[in-house]
């Protein structure tokens, strides 16, 4: 058995932390789901509440009135064992795959650093505020290293994504009633409304209960793998299967105090 010591390690994690890893290349059951919190619900969760981002967020913050970047998740069979599942997470060489996965569940402050060009730092501590947190750290080594893309292309997909939602009608359509209860059905149509029909399959609508009433958390849209890094559009969303969330057929869409 070949021992690696703790400086070896940081520094196989450090360089795939700034590359990423060679993958195989996508397929076609191959697709991402772009995660997008709710920040004035996650804020108002047991995960969220006291995080540095929730102490700060303020009703005037474009956090308080846009969905958030949670992630941007592959969803392929990296290891090739014929399912796609947690396995395929962490795509890091043998010898750091197993100490990485126990920082990121210990301290996400104890991993690499993610470096990023400055324009795009910016812009990702403002749709990302789980920056704060170093959120970023923990997306990269969990995710990013199986998209088979390096660090700026990875986090320049997910910032340009969340940015394209929040100027569509859905998202436009939520940000105008924050304080309402709203209906599934209506928020299926505000996407439908501007990239078809079909693009409802691609949405997985997240909810929590609070005090016995259903709370908007979260949105998840299965994009396909090789429209991740271009503009939103029809083509982006992956229907093949339909996407199943839990929110019920009314659900309020919290506000930030």
């Amino acid at each position: 058995m070949i021992l690696f010591s703790g400086r070896r390690i940081s520094t196989i994690l450090a360089a795939v932390f700034m590359c990423g890893m060679a993958l195989p290349a996508e397929t076609e059951e191959s697709s991402y789901v772009l995660a997008l919190s709710w920040r004035p619900a996650f804020c108002e969760s047991d995960n969220g509440a006291g995080k540095t981002e929730c102490r700060w967020l303020d009703v005037g913050d474009w956090a308080a009135s846009h969905f958030t970047l949670h992630g941007l998740w592959p969803n392929a069979d990296r290891n090739g064992d014929g399912r796609m599942d947690v396995a395929d997470d962490y795509c890091l060489p043998p010898e750091s795959r197993a100490r990485a996965v126990a920082l990121d569940k210990s301290d996400w402050r104890n991993l690499p650093a993610v470096t990023l060009p400055s324009d795009l730092q910016q812009r990702l501590s403002v749709v990302m505020p789980g920056t704060a947190s170093r959120l970023e750290r923990h997306q990269w080594i969990k995710h990013g290293t199986c998209s088979g893309l390096s660090a700026p292309r990875y986090f320049a997909a997910g910032v340009a994504l969340t940015e394209a939602v929040a100027g569509t009608e859905l998202g436009s359509f939520i940000s105008a009633r924050m304080g309402e209860d709203v209906a599934r059905g209506d928020v299926l149509a505000a996407l439908a409304a501007e990239f078809g029909k079909s693009s409802t399959r691609a949405l997985q609508l997240i909810c929590r209960k609070d005090e016995g009433v259903s709370v908007l958390s979260e949105l998840r849209l299965r994009l396909r793998a090789n429209a991740v890094e271009a503009p939103l559009s029809p083509r982006s969303f992956d229907t093949a299967k339909e996407a199943k969330g839990n929110c019920p057929a009314r659900f309020r869409v919290v506000v930030a105090e």
